[in-house]
């Protein structure tokens, strides 16, 4: 069946101005380019992570200055669509420029459909995090249900020599150990959507945090998102979204 002229078909029944602004908006959905915040502190492996779920390495774009220190905006490009990432600073850095990094946030904050908050699974510290959470959403009014969190290298948490680097996953003791950092960041950050537990080198759960970041993205924004995704990745639901 041509779905295209079979959808041409039903929408021809409607008045002319309800089909331009079906088709108004159908085209904007479908040519839609979203924009992604990246927050965490510095060797939280961001860069790493992105490059492993999507099809091509991050490209950098310009450094936005909004203050003296500079965002770095990266995109990847595929068939026509771009899928653009804002590697926002300030997590962990001096206390001293949080007003700085403060209104930086409230000019950025409006583009971005989603941040993935990215923390190390072996760090014993997120105080620097949840400050910065906190002004986010209790300050700017950035809701919840914007931001994902991840605890990435899951490889590196202790005992980390028991990792089975055969079948690229935890130990039982591992896996215990994840599960209370799992719990820890809830407790901290009360996240909207389920925690995911990856590790890029290894390629553990990424296609579970794919499948997690379709459904957190915004309707308009989650098609872009999907059609970037590394192959693996691109699974039924992952591709799309759950109603």
């Amino acid at each position: 069946m041509n779905h295209q002229s079979e959808l041409g078909r039903v929408i021809s029944a409607f008045p002319f101005s309800f089909k331009n602004q079906f088709f108004n908006q159908l085209n904007q959905l479908i040519s839609y380019s979203p924009t992604i915040g990246l927050m965490g502190k510095t060797g939280a492996g961001k860069s790493s992570l992105i490059n492993a779920l999507f099809q091509s390495s991050l490209s950098p774009v310009s450094d936005v200055s909004g203050c003296t220190r500079q965002v770095q905006r990266f995109s990847m490009t595929m068939n026509n669509h771009t899928l653009t990432f804002v590697d926002l600073p300030g997590v962990g850095e001096s206390l001293e420029r949080d007003r700085e990094y403060h209104q930086l946030y409230r000019n950025l904050l409006p583009e971005l459909d989603l941040i993935i908050w990215v923390l190390k699974a072996d760090d014993r510290a997120w105080s620097s995090d949840e400050q910065c959470y906190r002004f986010l959403t209790e300050q700017c009014g950035y809701q919840s249900k914007r931001f994902l969190f991840v605890l990435s290298q899951a490889d590196k948490i202790e005992p980390c020599r028991q990792w089975d680097e055969l079948c690229h996953q935890p130990s039982h003791e591992q896996e215990a150990n994840l599960t209370l950092k799992q719990q820890a960041v809830i407790t901290a950050f009360k996240p909207h959507h389920p925690v995911i537990t990856v590790s890029a080198v290894e390629n553990y759960q990424l296609t579970e945090l794919a499948e997690q970041l379709i459904q957190a993205l915004p309707v308009q924004a989650s098609s872009g998102v999907a059609r970037q995704l590394n192959s693996p990745y691109r699974t039924q639901s992952g591709g799309e979204r759950r109603t």
